[in-house]
């Protein structure tokens, strides 16, 4: 998939189909308007446009803004949906400027010549959020330069809506699993490991310390969770619990992400993972003692090689 950082493409991409949308995450919803573009694209390159940094960023620059997908896994992951390429265009005071109209007609009708154009129902651009679906709707009528298509709002079978920001709440309180399920997929951290005080080594348990890059909302607590290594290492999937927290047993007061792999025993310094949470175990806490806290990890570890789900994946 090409990444193209401005309005200005090659030719052999003009007149494409043009999925527009933020896409942190690409949940089930993201999923919908990318399939309708696939759909009506059958004989045309397929695109994403996309914008950096995350508006809700730009807007709250004092405002810490967990996203759930960096750009860099964000492509890797619409690279895999079959996407041709990627216009990701800078956030900015110049590009909050642009008017309605202007992003309309400069960008997508004169820079892009789209053919088709297609929206979630709740896509809202252009200075002051003027514009919408209704918007790009009646240019269309009056202008007939494109076609446009609003996917309409997606619901699991609980009936909960798909959206970026209850999948962010779901995080925030623990319930990864519920996460996973609009995701479709499972929700991951990237960091790198980094040395420790090799606190949980001195009491049993050898952990890969991990530096959450940016702002993370996980729920502070102990869950299952997987790591796949990277081919240099060993090209395989590993399980075992982590802890996401301050360490209050340990009076510490920066997050940080402690994860125990089953059976492994590498050095792994400087090497940048992937950790895979599958479920929430219990919430972090203080321990009396370092003995009734070593207790609990035994019983954190039997629960999680016990479990069914676990075993299963």
């Amino acid at each position: 998939m090409q990444i193209f950082r401005s309005f200005e493409i090659p030719e052999d991409f003009l007149n494409s189909v043009i999925a527009i949308g933020n896409f942190d995450g690409v949940h089930l919803g993201h999923q919908a308007v990318l399939n309708k573009a696939k759909e009506i694209g059958l004989e045309k390159k397929i695109g994403v446009l996309t914008f950096e940094p995350h508006p809700k960023c730009f807007f709250n620059k004092e405002f810490d803004f967990f996203r759930l997908t960096p750009f860099r896994e964000k492509y890797r992951i619409l690279n895999q949906f079959g996407i041709d390429f990627m216009i990701n265009i800078k956030f900015d005071e110049k590009f909050l400027k642009k008017s309605a109209f202007e992003f309309i007609s400069e960008n997508l009708v004169n820079d892009l010549g789209v053919n088709t154009v297609v929206t979630g129902f709740d896509f809202v651009f252009g200075n002051k959020k003027v514009g919408d679906v209704n918007y790009i709707n009646n240019f269309v009528k009056k202008t007939k330069k494109f076609q446009f298509f609003e996917v309409p709002e997606v619901k699991n079978n609980r009936g909960i809506e798909v959206s970026s920001s209850n999948i962010r709440e779901f995080i925030r309180v623990g319930e990864v699993e519920s996460a996973n399920l609009l995701l479709t997929r499972k929700w991951k951290i990237t960091g790198r490991v980094i040395r420790g005080e090799k606190k949980a080594r001195e009491i049993g348990f050898k952990t890969a310390n991990i530096k959450v890059n940016g702002y993370c909302n996980l729920k502070y607590g102990v869950y299952q969770v997987s790591i796949e290594l990277p081919k240099k290492l060993e090209s395989k999937v590993f399980f075992g619990i982590a802890n996401f927290g301050i360490k209050p047993t340990f009076n510490k007061s920066e997050p940080l992400l402690e994860v125990h792999l089953f059976d492994f025993n590498k050095e792994i310094y400087n090497e940048r993972l992937e950790v895979t949470f599958h479920k929430f175990i219990r919430p972090e806490k203080k321990f009396e003692s370092i003995v009734k806290l070593k207790d609990q990890i035994i019983k954190d570890i039997n629960q999680v090689k016990n479990d069914r789900l676990f075993e299963n994946n």
